[in-house]
């Protein structure tokens, strides 16, 4: 590839996180070399792509009309090579995908399928509770929880996820078994939460403000102090199967409507994706949770 070529996706890099260092560091790159790539993309251009203080790098009006520019001829690039290169019969690459912690746990173990069809992908799984950006992390893709509310991402719907009610048998032997969605205002509720955030639950169509000992942003935690018997907990269904099934914890409220959640996988552009993103794209299609 031209150095013109590796120069501009550098310098759309930097567009998109404003760090010499932060940019160097993923292309596996000097200081230096990142500073000359945008000086051969401006020289070329004639024309000056940021605004350079000591602590921080601003895009000029330049830089943003290039950018949509640069976008559409290296994502040409990257099409024509998928159509006619060695990936055509083969993709190989890696692959990043943005997942949450349950989702992302559930995939990991169904992956041994995809490796062994192709060998040549490799999997960054980049697991959260919260959401990415896209392409500040530089994601081929991700798995949101709706509404996506976000028009620069292309949204393929993979299903809903179920959530249960449920506790350790050993906490509602000591506290007793709430008889109604009323009654978890006087029980210990695992707060899945974020900062300051109220944890609410909303539950036979009516929405609770909840609180216990514990709260975490983080499903697994939530899980985990579940399993220890610290209180109550709603969970994807996903991850309490298996001790629902083994007696570790046990349905609370069983009768009670509560409402899945509507999930999404997300790319960051219109235009097609390559061979080895689209793999594992219908991957995850395939392996939603029912």
């Amino acid at each position: 590839m031209s150095d013109l070529l590796i120069a501009l996706r550098t310098f759309i890099r930097l567009v998109e996180v404003p760090s010499f260092s932060r940019v160097a560091r993923e292309i596996h790159a000097s200081h230096t070399t990142v500073a000359r790539r945008l000086d051969l993309v401006e020289a070329h251009f004639g024309v000056r792509l940021f605004h350079r203080t000591t602590r921080r790098l601003v895009p000029t009006a330049d830089a943003d009309q290039l950018l949509v520019h640069a976008r559409t001829m290296l994502d040409a690039l990257d099409l024509a090579e998928a159509d006619f290169g060695p990936e055509r019969d083969q993709p190989h690459g890696l692959v990043r995908i943005g997942l949450t912690t349950a989702l992302g746990l559930h995939y990991v173990e169904r992956l041994g399928e995809l490796a062994r069809r192709y060998p040549g992908l490799q999997i960054d799984c980049a697991m959260t509770d919260w959401q990415r950006d896209v392409v500040e992390d530089r994601l081929d893709l991700a798995v949101r929880v709706g509404p996506i509310g976000d028009d620069s991402l292309v949204a393929h719907p993979l299903g809903r996820l179920a959530r249960r009610l449920v506790a350790h048998p050993a906490y509602l032997a000591a506290h007793g078994v709430p008889a109604s969605a009323d009654a978890l205002t006087g029980h210990q509720c695992i707060a899945y939460a974020y900062g300051d955030m109220p944890a609410r639950w909303t539950i036979d169509g009516r929405e609770r403000l909840v609180k216990g000992l514990v709260r975490s942003d983080n499903s697994e935690a939530v899980h985990r102090a579940a399993l220890s018997g610290l209180g109550i907990a709603l969970l994807p269904a996903i991850r309490v199967a298996g001790d629902m099934a083994a007696g570790r914890l046990v349905p609370v409220l069983p009768d009670s409507v509560i409402a899945p959640l509507d999930i999404f996988a997300v790319h960051p552009s219109r235009r097609r994706l390559p061979p080895r993103a689209r793999i594992v794209l219908d991957f995850i299609k395939a392996h939603f949770p029912v």
